[in-house]
């Protein structure tokens, strides 16, 4: 259970995602750095199958997952304990370019995974959507009209379009998306702390942690806040010492932009690489 978020910026990016958990679960770890088959990634643990739902490594790729609960085309049900979503994320993690991940995920064995979705940023580019039905897997080029995404095991399809409806509110009231906007999206209770609203509070499970994944100026920053974000809504404080932070170099200079990106700007660009089952994949997962 997820809601996150995304806003491009010359060179770089912001990746945004509130992480929601059922109360019953073991606490996650906090983000550190990994060395995976030669790659250095910067990644939270769960703490209950190991996995993570969010990672940045150092070639300046960002991985975010979203659980998927509602998919018609899904396998049977089985009697068997289906493995952690995150572990795909982590077999991706160590992937150099946007390229390498697609080929990697058209080969990993994903019939033993529940459905989910898993957002890929790099900078310069639009993001992409990995896409895992239960059924079959489909890659979206060009992932940025799906932003925000939004994932909940209550009421799917009512909490994604109650959320989303939220985010366009907010966006149509400013003069541009920016990170602040964003923050106060992940952060907000409107109307009222609720399964519905982005920072998610119902009976049984509650927003848990925070992680904000900056890539700018050839330093990739891991903020992460082992709290709901309604806890520290003035944002990153570097002498609040609930955030923890960790940081790394990227390991080459950045190529020149491909595709003129500004700060607060969406991109809605179709590209070849988009495959059109993909938005119907979408709908049909929630």
């Amino acid at each position: 259970m997820s809601t996150v978020s995304w806003l491009h910026s010359p060179g770089g990016y912001q990746l945004l995602c509130n992480h929601d958990e059922r109360h019953m679960r073991k606490p996650a770890l906090g983000p550190m750095i990994r060395n995976l088959s030669g790659v250095r990634v910067i990644a939270p643990v769960d703490g209950y199958l190991g996995g993570a739902w969010i990672a940045v490594n150092e070639a300046g790729l960002a991985f975010s997952l979203v659980n998927r609960y509602v998919c018609g085309r899904c396998s049977p049900k089985s009697n068997r304990k289906p493995p952690s979503r995150g572990l795909v994320l982590m077999r991706l993690a160590d992937c150099r370019s946007l390229e390498e991940a697609q080929s990697r995920f058209d080969r990993l064995d994903l019939g033993p995974y529940p459905p989910f979705t898993i957002v890929l940023l790099a900078p310069n580019k639009p993001s992409m959507l990995l896409h895992w039905t239960g059924h079959q897997s489909l890659i979206e080029g060009n992932g940025e009209s799906a932003m925000p995404l939004i994932s909940s095991s209550f009421a799917p399809r009512s909490v994604e379009v109650y959320r989303k409806r939220l985010f366009h509110t907010l966006a149509a009231t400013r003069a541009c998306v920016d990170v602040k906007l964003l923050m106060d999206f992940h952060a907000s209770h409107a109307p009222i702390p609720s399964a519905y609203s982005p920072c998610m509070h119902r009976d049984d499970a509650d927003t848990v942690r925070f992680s904000l994944v900056t890539v700018a100026d050839g330093v990739i920053e891991f903020a992460y806040l082992p709290m709901p974000p309604c806890a520290r809504r003035t944002g990153i404080d570097e002498s609040d010492v609930a955030w923890k932070r960790v940081c790394m170099h990227l390991i080459s200079p950045l190529p020149r932009p491909r595709i003129p990106l500004l700060s607060g700007t969406l991109t809605h660009r179709e590209t070849p690489g988009t495959v059109p089952e993909a938005r119907a994949a979408r709908a049909a997962l929630g």
